[in-house]
């Protein structure tokens, strides 16, 4: 028996419709119950932030241009794991 691997990667939206309309919570329950019925185990959760200044200049002007109604957002790694 071997363990396999899998990492899933939660995107979040940020801005107006962020706060409104993300529930966070949902999202990573949602993806464990669909890999769950699949056979997958979640190892681990870890917030995904990015550190790169580019992408976090490219999410302001984005949040700018749409005046604050939407851009994209960090998110979370799923780690998941499966004895086969």
């Amino acid at each position: 028996m071997t363990k396999v691997n899998r990492i899933e990667r939660i995107s979040l939206s940020g801005g107006i419709v962020g706060a409104l309309g993300t529930n966070p919570r949902k999202a990573i329950e949602n993806k464990i119950n669909e890999l769950n019925a699949e056979g997958w185990n979640c190892h681990q959760v870890i917030p995904h932030t990015g550190r790169n200044i580019l992408v976090k200049i490219i999410q302001i002007v984005i949040l700018l241009l749409t005046f604050f109604i939407w851009t994209f957002g960090d998110g979370y790694l799923l780690l998941f794991e499966k004895i086969e």
